[in-house]
């Protein structure tokens, strides 16, 4: 079997179902500030840049774009609780990870400001060995510059790292950096069900995703 040392994860629909919050989010702003309803279908197509770069790029009102993204993050906040659940299968998983000795990044769109109010909110502020946000790139996904800052960084090799998110921008991201790409479907919101590129593999559930790790990085539990 071949060993996979370190992981470099996705957030939102990976780690965390935090679709909603944002749908949410994203939906009072643009029909505060730009009098226009829109729906998830629509943030999807959207998606790349963070939130903010969203609001910024779509909504129609430009000089009330900064405005919307306050109400964009206190609203995120406000309604978090409500609509995220926090996930003791993921917060068990990164955990046995780490205690495993198995290298832990982090690589999301998300604009840093509302990755931190997640993290905390979902008891996820685990000691990542690297975090990169969508404010730290040039180029977003599915660019896989977040992803090659990571290898470069922990002077991680390609060989034994993997990348796992749920989006087609995760698996063209995973692909184009040259490390084995895994479909997250374990979350009851997620950006795809059908993807091109291919990933090497889908995962339906926690349980599914642990059982293949098991045997796979030294020391897991599975």
């Amino acid at each position: 079997m071949d060993a996979i040392r370190n992981l470099i994860f996705d957030f939102d629909g990976t780690l965390a179902d935090t679709l909603p919050v944002m749908g949410h989010a994203f939906a009072n702003a643009f029909r505060k500030y730009d009098n226009r309803e829109l729906n998830f279908d629509d943030f999807n197509r959207m998606s790349g840049p963070t939130e903010f770069g969203i609001i910024r790029l779509h909504l129609k009102n430009k000089e009330l774009a900064e405005t919307a993204i306050e109400e964009f993050v206190a609203d995120y906040e406000r309604h978090h609780e409500a609509l995220v659940r926090k996930n003791d299968e993921i917060a068990a998983l990164l955990r046995d990870l780490k205690q495993a000795g198995a290298g832990l990044a982090l690589f999301t769109g998300k604009a840093r400001r509302t990755l931190d109010i997640s993290l905390a909110k979902l008891g996820l502020e685990l000691p990542f060995d690297k975090i990169v946000t969508g404010d730290d790139v040039t180029r977003s996904k599915p660019a896989p510059e977040g992803i090659l800052r990571i290898l470069d960084a922990l002077g991680w090799s390609r060989e034994d790292t993997v990348y796992i998110g749920d989006s087609n921008d995760d698996m063209r991201a995973g692909h184009d950096a040259g490390v084995r790409t895994f479909a997250a479907q374990w979350m009851p919101n997620v950006q795809a069900r059908q993807y091109a590129p291919a990933p090497e593999r889908v995962f339906a559930s926690i349980g599914e995703f642990r059982a293949y790790l098991a045997g796979r990085v030294p020391g897991f539990p599975g």
